[in-house]
């Protein structure tokens, strides 16, 4: 774990693997051994930089909200540490908002983009305005409340009727709750709102994603509480020779809770993007 200077703020981040593919990811935070560090493991064994946000944890914490909007910060802030590390292009992946991040760098930079993996992270419906989910308002106004907040995570993470998996987030959810409740209040307030909050309508929201021209491999779980299917699939068809993989029994927790299931459905993707992909199985 280190700080990098990227010349306007510092930005906290871990570094795994050492492969020739760069992947770099953002976040308000990353649950230790889950997705997108597990890409730096074999088979896929990826060079890999989880970033934390400006504005949380070890990161730079501005006096304001940046004048460009979170969302746009954060893209700039990721291409400034790719800057840093003297890597032109790169694959980025990232999950919920930490997706928002990677289509925000799409078009702000897509010169610098090799690819974009986005995990439960297509843009939010355009239903009840475009600043900011109806979840988010209220996970910021009930944090304090913990059963409000481990209902909420529920609700996110979608049903299941694996008991074991049911165990787990129970675990997971109540500390998860405890956290929520005693972060620093310039952390919890923050709310960078909808990507593309230019786009008012989904249909606006479809045009943006046509003016999108590299590699996209989008990630959907059908049970998730926050991102709606229609929400990935407006993506898929709309952007020019993007990949969508939809989980059924999957939510928006997949990042944590299947980080397996993602890491094998990248490096097909990758392998594809390198020209090294096995053919298809012939009859």
């Amino acid at each position: 774990m280190s700080l990098m200077d990227i010349g306007n703020g510092e930005l906290w981040y871990e570094e795994f693997g050492s492969g020739d593919e760069v992947v770099l990811s953002s976040a308000m935070g990353f649950a230790a051994g889950t997705y997108p560090e597990l890409l730096a493991a074999p088979p896929t064994g990826y060079h890999v930089y989880t970033i934390q946000a400006r504005g949380f944890g070890q990161s730079d914490h501005p006096a304001s909200p940046p004048a460009i909007g979170w969302l746009d910060q954060w893209a700039d802030d990721v291409c400034a540490f790719a800057d840093r590390l003297g890597v032109d292009r790169f694959i980025y992946t990232g999950i919920s908002h930490g997706g928002g991040i990677g289509w925000h760098i799409a078009r702000r930079h897509p010169e610098r983009l090799k690819a974009l993996i986005s995990v439960v992270g297509t843009p939010h419906d355009r239903a009840g305005g475009t600043q900011s989910s109806e979840g988010r308002r209220r996970f910021i106004e009930e944090r304090h409340d913990r059963a409000k907040t481990v209902a909420m995570f529920e609700h996110m993470a979608g049903w299941t009727d694996d008991s074991a998996r049911q165990e787990a987030r129970a675990r997971r959810f109540a500390s998860s709750a405890e956290e929520a409740a005693n972060r620093p209040d310039d952390e919890a307030q923050i709310n960078q709102g909808k990507p593309f909050p230019e786009a008012q309508t989904d249909e606006e929201l479809a045009e943006v994603y046509r003016g999108i021209r590299l590699p996209v491999l989008i990630f959907a779980a059908l049970r998730d509480g926050v991102i709606s299917p229609q929400s990935a699939l407006r993506a898929a068809v709309n952007v020019r020779g993007a990949k969508a993989v939809l989980f059924e029994d999957e939510g928006h927790m997949m990042g944590e809770e299947s980080p397996e299931r993602l890491a094998r459905e990248v490096r097909v993707f990758v392998d594809e993007l390198n020209g090294v992909a096995e053919p298809p199985m012939r009859s």
